[in-house]
């Protein structure tokens, strides 16, 4: 019989079915996204510790909403749309409380981070599956 403590424990593996690797992976598409729309082209610019720290912001508070979601739902399943639709949610929400938006209105800002970020969520779920498709058949026996 597992205990209280295996049990927590257990969502927070590196594995598909765990929480740490899809908040990593939310906390790094947050991070980027919030990072390049706040730059508005200007790359230069960007780095600097401030805008680095806002895009951080976004970063934890989209994998604390990413945590907060999957812990609610089945995660056997997955699919593009899925991650897509994750992590637009979460970088809105993160994006919304880091800061102000650098433009008006007040929502656009946000709803162009999450489209990049989802994004990024659609881009990383393709290289994952092409990459567990080329590695099967390529493992030594």
């Amino acid at each position: 019989m597992r205990g209280l403590r295996s049990g927590i424990f257990d969502s927070w593996d590196l594995r598909a079915g765990g929480l740490a690797r899809p908040a990593a992976e939310k906390f790094a598409g947050a991070w980027l996204a919030c990072f390049l729309v706040m730059a508005r082209g200007n790359l230069l610019a960007a780095f600097r510790f401030e805008h680095a720290q806002l895009a951080s912001i976004c970063g934890i508070v989209s994998a604390a909403v990413t945590v907060a979601l999957l812990l609610q739902m089945d995660r056997t399943t997955d699919s593009a749309g899925r991650q897509a639709t994750i992590s637009a949610v979460a970088t809105f929400i993160g994006d919304i409380f880091a800061h102000p938006s650098h433009f008006p209105p007040q929502w656009a800002e946000p709803v162009i981070t999450a489209a990049v970020s989802a994004g990024f969520a659609v881009a990383l779920w393709y290289a994952k599956r092409f990459a567990k498709n080329y590695w099967v058949g390529r493992q030594p026996a």
